[in-house]
């Protein structure tokens, strides 16, 4: 070998170096577990869809959609009502 070559790195066969090494591997301590669905879960799902609904026509009754004979006032308890659902939906999941 010349000495031409034993001082040039770009002599060197690439490929011998990364044949041992994996490329791009997530280390497992990055790794999430699933989440565990239990029944706590579906108390939750349920929380919320039952606070999307009534945050929904608390607005309609709050805006004056619902109808003429419906006040504001109405509107405002429905979103207090909305609220306190979403509140405790948000202590179950603290408790977890």
């Amino acid at each position: 070998m010349t000495e031409e070559k034993c001082h040039n790195t770009s002599a060197i066969d690439k490929t011998e170096q990364t044949e041992n090494t994996p490329i791009a591997v997530r280390p497992s301590r990055h790794v999430k577990p699933k989440p565990v669905r239990n029944t706590l879960f579906y108390i939750r799902q349920a929380l919320n869809i039952l606070f999307m609904l009534t945050s929904i026509v608390g607005v309609m009754m709050y805006c004056g959609i619902m109808g003429e004979d419906v006040e504001t006032r109405q509107g405002i308890i429905v979103i207090v009502i909305a609220v306190s659902i979403k509140m405790a939906e948000c202590m179950l999941r603290l408790k977890r």
